[in-house]
Formats: C-alpha cells, structure tokens, sequence
C-alpha cells in the first residue's frame, strides 16, 4: 500500500502544487486588493476549488493510465484491486482538499479577523471541502471505465452540469413550498456550501435537512466507490 501511495504522490504532486498555487493566488491577490467583501471573496475562491479540481483530479487517476497504457500493468502485479482503488483514492482527497485548505490558510494570514473570523472561514473551507470530494467521489467511480483523460474530462464536467442542474431543482422545489421534493436536499453535492433551506418553520424538518448530507453523503459515497470497486475487480479477472 505505502509503495502505490508513493506512486501516486509521484505522479500527481505536481497538480497538488499547480491547485494550491492557483487558489493561494487568487486568494491572496483578492485578500490584499480588497475588490469585493472577504466572504464573497472567499466564496469565489472555494467555488473554483469545486469547480476545478474535482475534474483535474479525475482525469489524472485511471483515465490517464489506461491513456498511457501503464494501468493494465497495474492491475497485473499481485495487489489486491482495493488496494490500487484506495491509493488512487486516497491522492484524489489530498488533491482535492489540499489546495482549498492552503487558501484558506493564505485567507487566514491576510484577513482573518477582519470580516471573517478564522473559524468562520475554516467552516467555509470545511464545507467546500465537503462538496468538493462528493463530485469527486461521482466523478471518479463514473470515469473508471474510459481509455483517456479527454473523454474522462468531458464526463466530469457533464456530472458537474447535472449536479448544479439537481441543486437548482432543489432550490425550485423549495421556493415553491414542495416538501417531499425539497427534503431530497441532502442528496446534492451542494448541500454542503449553502445555509440548510426550509419551506417553513418546522423545526423538525429544519433539524433532517441540516444532519441530512452528513448522514447521507458519506453512505453515497461508500455505495460508489463499492461499486467502483467491482467493476475494477471484474476488469482484473477478465
């Protein structure tokens, strides 16, 4: 496992660096230049990091080895598939939550306390990193089949489409007082980075949308990396 985590980190640090100096730099220019509030600010910021690096992040994974032709050697030394699928996980978490927290950090440094408070903004961090690695979980376990980063790359930004799509049916559905169909808030990705909506003052279903995404994405997101994990495991054996 530490061999195909070294792997991993060898061949994907330079996107690491490439996300962090991006965000870093947007953060510290808009932090000193003073453009807009440093919440809005910071929005921008971490919505970019949604954006963005979810998708460089996927591409980068399987799809550019089987690209490359490497991943079928992969697959034939003896390790097991989980194993192969974790580190490519876990390199996937650092690349998509390491450069939001190096911005928040430079945010931090420069205007902590002046608008925001740090733990105000390390909250923001918090739930953009939520968001963030719930796109990449869809994005990554939907990619595992396609020969090449470009095909990988039009796939994500497709499930990035739908995800804004389903997040602004949500909102619809809430503006228009529908119950049932606002309580499925939880199932989007962007449920992380928005105050938990409500269709009244029923405190009840306030309290099930706000514990709604905490309890819900991360069995989302076990169920598509097991499934991930079968298809990978059946591409082995064929």
């Amino acid at each position: 496992m530490a061999n195909l985590l070294w792997k991993e980190w060898h061949e994907q640090r330079w996107k690491l660096a490439y996300g962090s100096l991006m965000l870093c730099a947007f953060a510290l220019i808009g932090m000193r230049c003073r453009v807009v509030a440093d919440e809005t600010l910071l929005m921008w910021v971490c919505f970019l990091g949604i954006a963005l690096l979810p998708i460089l992040a996927t591409m980068g994974l399987i799809p550019a080895e089987r690209g490359e032709g490497s991943f079928d050697s992969l697959l034939a030394l003896p390790v097991p598939r989980w194993q192969i699928l974790a580190g490519k996980t876990v390199m996937g978490i650092l690349l998509c939550a390491g450069p939001l927290i190096a911005a928040t950090l430079v945010s931090i440094l420069v205007a902590g306390g002046r608008e925001m408070t740090s733990s105000q903004m390390m909250i923001e961090c918090a739930r953009s990193i939520g968001a963030c690695l719930s796109l990449f979980i869809w994005m990554f376990v939907l990619t595992i089949g396609l020969p090449s980063e470009a095909r990988a790359g039009l796939v994500s930004l497709g499930i990035l489409f739908m995800a804004v799509l389903l997040m602004a049916g949500l909102l619809y559905a809430v503006a228009l007082h529908n119950k049932m169909l606002s309580r499925l808030w939880w199932t989007s990705p962007f449920e992380f980075t928005f105050s938990v909506p409500s269709t009244d003052r029923d405190s009840e279903y306030a309290q099930i949308s706000a514990l709604g995404a905490l309890a819900v994405q991360p069995i989302i997101a076990a169920a598509l990396w097991l499934w991930g994990l079968r298809r990978l495991s059946a591409e082995g054996k064929a």
